[in-house]
């Protein structure tokens, strides 16, 4: 993700490389949910200033900024009423839930770079906005990672009277939150095409495959079609195996093998394997991330497994038990391990015969299991109850929710 603090005070050039001054803001026009950047404030003096229409701006990066003419040869931008200058009119100022309840000040503007553009994404107020401000980058991101940005969505955001120094800028909908994969979704969707790819390009491998896990099948085949056979075959990798195998589904039978064929041989066997079983089965509907234990193991030493492996917490809540040859003898939860004394064997914790569903089973007998037992994941067994896969509450809930488009043919 890119932020307007990484741009501030940057040198800018013109195009014979001579110094014009430095980035003083960013010009936004206020059209559509995520407006375009459309110019840049230049400071070339302590007190003066110029605005450059973005068409001159030739390189904007990180390190500096390039213009496309020299600097007596620049046009001024006429700023328009519905243009905000970022770091003036929305840096610092304090954000207000619609009921009054909350009151944070905005550390920083989230961006998005779309080809040769800047788009805004939302605010950023959050403690590692700030220090990435006062340029303590490295501890930022460490701050960052152990507890994630809290933000708001630009489209989600009424700035009112912005040009007005004591206004208070209000959450239009849903108050403060954290960029979620859903929201990511929804605003990669919501761009024109090609801007969609590149926020995708933009984030991290592993948010980018959350990104597009929470976008509709239509949005998911086209996003994929849009990457190209290498980098949709990472971002499949990249996806649990239960939505990765959900999407190729949704392609035509020659691009999901080619697909295929591109993917790492392990992840490109994980879906061949969920792709043989009816779409609507149990089989169909589980994921093969999950974790089981033998019932010889020592509650402290699955701990420390846990540990080691740091899976997805949808599929760690409970910890399946299996036999010798796999098959499911138990389930223990997280709490059980954790309270049980370290020694403790497994299998004297694990509680016998947990509900569970056949492999070939229809998708009403996993949401009745799940719904009836209040479980927030089911395991699936084949026929002769060797745990297979899983189904997590969360696909319960897109079975019950909204219906989404049919998909295509299955591949065997």
């Amino acid at each position: 993700m890119l932020y307007l603090s990484m741009y501030l005070g940057r040198p800018v050039l013109d195009a014979s490389n001579r110094p014009v001054g430095k980035v003083l803001d960013l010009i936004a026009r206020l059209d559509g949910d995520y407006p375009l950047v459309v110019g840049v404030r230049v400071k070339t003096g302590t007190r003066a200033h110029r605005d450059v229409d973005w068409a001159d701006v030739r390189a904007f990066e990180i390190s500096q900024v390039i213009l496309a003419r020299e600097a007596g040869a620049l046009p001024a931008l006429v700023l328009q009423d519905r243009d905000v200058l970022l770091a003036r009119h929305v840096l610092d100022k304090q954000i207000v839930d619609l009921e009054d309840r909350r009151l944070i000040r905005v550390q920083d503007i989230q961006l998005s770079r779309t080809g040769t553009r800047l788009r805004v994404l939302g605010v950023d107020v959050s403690t590692s906005a700030l220090l990435r401000r006062l340029r303590l980058s490295s501890v930022a991101d460490r701050v960052a990672r152990r507890y994630p940005p809290d933000s708001v969505a630009w489209s989600d955001v009424d700035l009112g009277s912005w040009k007005d120094p004591n206004v208070r800028l209000r959450v239009a909908r849903s108050g403060l939150r954290r960029l979620h994969p859903a929201d990511l979704a929804e605003i990669a969707t919501e761009l024109p095409p090609d801007e969609g790819l590149e926020l995708l390009a933009t984030l991290e491998e592993e948010v980018a495959a959350d990104t597009m896990e929470e976008m509709t099948p239509a949005d998911q085949v086209r996003m994929l079609e849009a990457l190209g056979p290498e980098r949709a075959a990472r971002m499949l990798e990249r996806m649990s195996p239960d939505d990765a195998a959900d999407l190729i589904q949704d392609l035509e039978r020659e691009d999901a093998e080619a697909l295929l064929a591109q993917m790492r041989p392990e992840e490109a066997k994980d879906v061949r394997d969920l792709l043989r079983y009816e779409e609507e089965s149990a089989g169909g509907l589980m994921t093969t991330e999950f974790v089981a234990v033998g019932q010889e193991e020592t509650c402290q030493a699955v701990i420390e497994a846990l540990r080691r492996r740091v899976p997805d917490e949808e599929h760690a809540y409970h910890v399946f038990v299996t036999d010798e040859v796999g098959r499911l003898v138990g389930e223990v939860t997280l709490y059980e391990l954790v309270v049980a004394p370290g020694e403790t064997a497994v299998g004297d914790v694990m509680r016998l015969d947990p509900i569970s569903v056949l492999v070939d089973e229809g998708k009403d007998a996993v949401v009745e299991a799940i719904m009836k037992y209040n479980l927030l994941a089911v395991p699936v067994v084949d026929e002769e109850q060797r745990l297979v896969g899983i189904v997590t509450v969360d696909d319960v809930i897109d079975l019950v929710g909204p219906a989404s488009p049919g998909s295509k043919g299955m591949l065997g």
